[in-house]
């Protein structure tokens, strides 16, 4: 793994991600995991997509929003992947 680049760390018996982003993207990445564990771990009704589709509008339109998504989408990946072993 390259040690500049952010990774999901692992969860749900799934081993950690690395993304294509640097450190400079870290906080959007991590805020992106956190709020899909939320989403995961929540017993609300909201559906996933308007959970994302919200939380991403706090984000400015560019990499800082892809680099959310990218932290959101790859901890849900996490969750299914580790679901299908």
């Amino acid at each position: 793994m390259d040690e500049n680049l952010i990774s999901i760390p692992a969860a749900d018996g799934y081993p950690s991600v690395q993304t294509p982003w640097g450190s400079e993207f870290a906080s959007m990445i991590e805020q992106g995991v956190h709020c899909a564990h939320a989403w995961l771990e929540s017993s609300s009704e909201t559906p996933l997509w308007w959970a994302l589709a919200q939380a991403r509008k706090t984000f400015p339109v560019g990499d800082d929003q892809d680099a959310f998504e990218a932290g959101f989408l790859l901890r849900i990946q996490q969750r299914l992947r580790g679901v299908a072993q």
